[in-house]
């Protein structure tokens, strides 16, 4: 009875320990250091127009338009529902890359022999691997993101994440299970895959450096304010910069419902990818800026845990009744 009764308690306290994993995005230390940033933008902006306020610091961090905004509401409600049910449910069901990685291992074993490294662990083959991981990990992220964005049978899950209408740090875990089941997954196969390949031709050399529990690359970006990409507060890059790396900015537009900014800006780290793909834009200067679908479906229909969990089942079905009815008609 007891087991069962801590299993509850570990399922029940998850979503807090999100705040509290140093290897989470959403951890104190991430959301810390964009606090610090966020401050430093207001007190920049102030002085720029002559009326440092202090008073008015807390107000600005935490507006009640957007706090008391139905969508945010939906967001907090949202996490902890889907969050547990991550826990309790389907959580077990993605794919782990450390499995992968192992089975990598073991399969090149199986073709290939024993593994027979020449290669002595030293700094410059860690900062290889660890910068190869971080890029087949954010290479793999846009795709999926792309792919989300173009496919209309899975822009009916990636839709739960662009109906935010007002944005805080936890509009980031605004994503239906079938697309973070999905992502989580196909990352999973991708860097197991390769950092088994990595284990077995580099032996002990094949270290990948962390900070945080992560990736140290990664941990860098989560520490450069990357909280605030879901925000009120403007952070833009040099447009130089914003070609190499994306900006809180730049995921701003992103969430746009202006039509030139839809399918804009999909990468998580580095910006080249959209870039290359003819998807990046970068702003010159603060754009005003509204939030959402951009369509009718805007004011209201996503505004509940319920929206959110199912009407992407119900759009799929739908597109999936009219494919067969407009083939019944041919």
């Amino acid at each position: 009875m007891s087991e069962t009764l801590s299993q509850i308690l570990e399922i029940v306290l998850a979503p807090f320990r999100h705040f509290t994993n140093p290897s989470d995005r959403l951890s104190y230390v991430y959301l810390a250091t964009a606090l610090m940033v966020a401050i430093i933008v207001y007190i920049v902006n102030q002085a720029r127009e002559g009326r440092l306020n202090a008073g008015g610091l807390v107000r600005w961090l935490l507006p009640r338009e957007v706090l008391m905004h139905p969508s945010c509401q939906a967001d907090f409600a949202y996490f902890f529902v889907v969050r547990i049910l991550r826990a309790a449910v389907y959580g077990s069901v993605v794919v782990s890359s450390a499995a992968v990685s192992a089975m990598t291992v073991s399969g090149l074993t199986s073709l290939l022999g024993p593994s027979a490294p020449t290669v002595e662990p030293n700094i410059w083959v860690s900062i290889a691997v660890t910068l190869t991981i971080v890029l087949v990990l954010d290479f793999v992220l846009w795709f999926m993101h792309y792919v989300y964005h173009v496919v209309p049978f899975l822009w009916d899950y990636h839709k739960v994440h662009h109906s935010a209408e007002v944005m805080t740090p936890i509009t980031a875990a605004r994503m239906h299970p079938v697309e973070e089941i999905s992502n989580m997954s196909v990352a999973g196969v991708i860097i197991g895959t390769v950092y088994g390949a990595f284990t077995y031709f580099l032996g002990p050399a094949a270290i990948q450096l962390t900070l945080l529990e992560v990736n140290i690359f990664l941990a860098a970006f989560f520490l450069a304010a990357f909280n605030l990409r879901h925000s009120h507060v403007w952070v833009r890059y040099p447009v130089w910069l914003q070609h190499i790396l994306v900006c809180p900015a730049q995921h701003h537009i992103h969430h746009s419902t202006a039509r030139h900014h839809w399918d804009k800006n999909m990468g998580f780290i580095f910006a080249f990818w959209d870039w290359a793909a003819g998807t990046l834009y970068t702003p010159k200067e603060k754009e005003e800026l509204t939030y959402g679908l951009g369509t009718e479906e805007d004011g209201g229909e996503w505004h509940s845990v319920r929206a959110l969990m199912f009407r992407p089942f119900q759009h799929s079905a739908d597109r999936i009744r009219a494919h067969f009815a407009t083939r019944r008609a041919r």
